[in-house]
């Protein structure tokens, strides 16, 4: 029997709540503090009131709440789980404090079952699978989602407005009653709420620009691509001259395997020691911070497939790039590290102001396997390039078996399912570059459509309600 069609449209209204034990550890300390602020009249109020941005910032939206359950009741293929960093925190020196973390919670990862490398044809890298259909996750097969018009943050919003708008009102009349007041903290609303009506509407026209071409731009497949600008959703898959296996630092166990895109950030925990004068005298202070040291990216060239065929990428060409959630985190005390023989040999000494306590390496990457988004500009490869494996060759291959259906996607499909092999395919003539034109920024994000539209919000949330805000802090301001 055919499952049904997953429904990404969030209506309205939708009232979200965290889904982690992260979130719900942060939505309780704001609530405590907005607890404490209540027995702390008239300050405490709006210490209470400034805590609803907070909680508004961080409330999921709708579908990252739905894509987190789906994620849980669809896991991925064997062979492609088995590619993939053991997720988890791990202590692998307890003296030392060595550890290790995967986040075993990823935003930007599969919803929907993807082809495992069993079911990769790479005799053929730039054909069609041999299912011939569409990765389950493609815009072309779920549509596009839309955020709905009102969440919890947009509520949190509203709220905080309203407070601010009464208390305001409240301040201003005790004021204008009293030549001299005592406590003139009331008067300091209609600055705080323009103050966060027009930061709120900055960072949301940026937030919309990225949002409208993501939700307007229609996406190609790559069967279907022509040279130009397109929008294309597939998975990482590697060329002939396969991935980077990268060493973190230079160190062997840091390794992070099957990378295309890459950037790993050394920090060392620094505590600063510092002189303050309280009273006249002066006072010794400390503080603890994460000091950047080191870092370094790179990019190989890898194959966009979503189905259909394969696309040329070169990543190096992308200016913005957004990989989510980092792969993996290692952390270990000073003293490990010193005794570590490849930091004496490789690493240089720290010198900074204060006592070095612990050391971190995290590295972001796209690998092997990963969904990926991509807006960009298709071109014609360069002519050196069309001699390469896989472009233009014509040379006999055995078709790979294939039933009619794949059974790693939820809907049946009623096409025919025969690809030749035989005969070139014109996408694999183009390369994707990361190339601006007019209205379209090009951008490469990990994951797909659905799950980076995931954490965006409606208009009325982005634009709507910070103008209002903004436009009630000058009214407060016009009544002084």
């Amino acid at each position: 029997m055919e499952k049904p069609k997953p429904d990404f449209n969030q209506g309205f209204i939708k009232v979200t709540y965290p889904y982690t034990w992260h979130m719900w550890l942060v939505w309780g300390l704001i609530f405590i503090v907005m607890l404490i602020g209540l027995y702390k009249a008239p300050l405490g109020l709006v210490l209470s009131l400034a805590m609803l941005p907070f909680l508004a910032i961080f409330s999921p939206t709708g579908l990252e709440q739905q894509l987190h359950k789906m994620r849980k009741e669809a896991p991925q293929p064997d062979d492609l789980e088995a590619q993939a960093l053991t997720s988890g925190y791990s202590l692998t020196d307890w003296f030392y404090g060595h550890t290790e973390y995967v986040p075993t919670a990823d935003a930007s990862d599969w919803v929907l079952p993807a082809p495992g490398p069993k079911s990769w044809f790479m005799q053929r890298p730039y054909h069609p699978d041999p299912s011939n259909e569409l990765i389950p996750e493609h815009p072309r097969k779920i549509g596009t989602p839309k955020p709905a018009h009102l969440s919890s943050y947009g509520l949190f919003m509203i709220a905080f407005l309203l407070g601010m708008s009464v208390f305001a009102v409240i301040g201003i009349t005790e004021a204008k009653a009293s030549a001299s007041i005592e406590d003139d903290t009331m008067l300091l609303l209609p600055y705080i709420t323009m103050g966060v009506g027009t930061v709120w509407l900055i960072g949301g026209y940026f937030k919309q620009r990225q949002q409208t071409v993501m939700i307007d731009t229609s996406t190609e497949t790559v069967r279907a691509a022509s040279a130009g600008p397109t929008e294309l959703v597939g998975q990482v898959r590697p060329t002939f001259s396969g991935g980077m296996d990268i060493k973190v630092d230079g160190h062997p166990h840091r390794l992070v395997p099957g990378c295309v895109s890459y950037e790993w950030v050394y920090e060392a925990l620094v505590r600063e020691t510092y002189t303050v004068f309280q009273n006249g005298r002066p006072r010794t202070r400390t503080k603890d911070v994460w000091r950047h040291v080191r870092s370094r990216k790179g990019d190989v060239p890898f194959l966009l497939h979503d189905g259909t065929g394969a696309i040329y990428v070169r990543p190096s060409t992308f200016e913005r790039k957004e990989w989510g959630q980092y792969a993996k985190r290692w952390e270990t005390s000073d003293r490990d590290t010193r005794r570590d023989p490849y930091w004496r040999f490789y690493q240089e000494k720290l010198f900074y102001k204060g006592r070095v306590l612990r050391h971190r390496w995290t590295i972001h990457a796209l690998r092997i396997g990963n969904p990926v988004y991509v807006l960009g500009v298709l071109n014609q490869r360069p002519f050196e390039e069309l001699d390469w494996p896989g472009v233009s060759d014509v040379s006999e291959c055995e078709s790979p078996l294939c039933s009619p259906t794949d059974l790693g996607s939820i809907w049946e499909n009623k096409e025919d399912n025969h690809v030749d092999y035989k005969e070139p395919v014109p996408n694999a003539r183009l390369d994707c570059r990361g190339r601006d034109t007019p209205g379209m920024p090009a951008m490469m994000k990990r994951g797909t459509e659905l799950t980076n539209i995931a954490r965006l919000r409606s208009r009325s949330e982005l634009l709507f309600l910070p103008f209002l805000t903004a436009v009630a802090g000058v009214f407060m301001l016009l009544l002084l």
